[in-house]
C-alpha cells in the first residue's frame, strides 16, 4: 500500500495531538469520559493512508501509557484502547477512503464497531479479573457518551474543512 510524505507528516501531527489532548483534558478536569484521544485517531482514518491511520490508532495509547502511565497497562485499559484505535483509525480509512462511503455513515459505523470492541474487551477483561462483566461493559459504554456526542458534532465538519484545505496544498512524495 502506498502512502505519501503528507500522510506521514499528518499522521505524526495527529499522533502528537492524540498524546496531548488527553493531558489537556485531564488538566482541566474533563477526564476520559470525553474520549480526547479518539478525535485525532478518527481524523487520521479519514485523511491518511490505512497503514498510517492504523499506526496512529495503535501508537497513541501505547505511547501515552509508556510516557504518562495513562491509559494503564493493568487493568489492561491500554490494550483495550489499542484495539479501539485499530477500529477508529482503520474503519474510516477503509470505508470512506477506499469504498467512498460518506463521512456520516462511516462515522456511525466506526463508533458502533468501536463500542462493540470496547464492550467485548471489557467483558473479557472483567471475567479474567473476576469482576461483574455485564455491569462493567455497560458502564464503559455509558461513560463514553459525552465524548461520542462531541465526536459527532466536531469530526464531520472538521474532516470536510481539512480536506478542502488539503486540496489546495501540493502533495509531497
Amino acid at each position: 500500500m502506498n502512502y505519501s510524505g503528507r500522510d506521514l507528516l499528518l499522521g505524526g501531527l495527529l499522533l502528537a495531538l492524540a498524546l496531548a489532548l488527553p493531558i489537556a483534558f485531564h488538566a482541566v478536569g474533563l477526564g476520559s469520559a470525553f474520549l480526547p484521544m479518539f478525535y485525532p485517531i478518527i481524523v487520521a482514518g479519514y485523511l491518511v493512508a490505512l497503514p498510517v491511520a492504523l499506526s496512529v490508532g495503535v501508537l497513541a495509547p501505547l505511547t501515552s501509557a509508556f510516557l504518562t502511565g495513562m491509559p494503564p497497562f493493568f487493568p489492561p485499559i491500554a490494550f483495550v484502547m489499542m484495539a479501539e484505535g485499530l477500529i477508529l483509525g482503520g474503519t474510516p480509512a477503509i470505508l470512506h477512503q477506499r469504498y467512498k462511503l460518506g463521512i456520516w455513515p462511516t462515522l456511525a459505523l466506526t463508533i458502533i464497531l468501536d463500542r462493540l470492541v470496547l464492550f467485548g474487551a471489557v467483558y473479557i477483561s472483567a471475567k479474567w479479573l473476576y469482576l461483574p462483566e455485564g455491569v462493567l461493559g455497560i458502564a464503559s459504554l455509558l461513560r463514553g457518551l459525552p465524548g461520542i456526542a462531541i465526536i459527532f458534532l466536531l469530526i464531520p465538519p472538521m474532516v470536510k474543512k481539512i480536506k478542502i484545505e488539503m486540496q489546495k496544498m501540493p502533495v509531497m512524495e
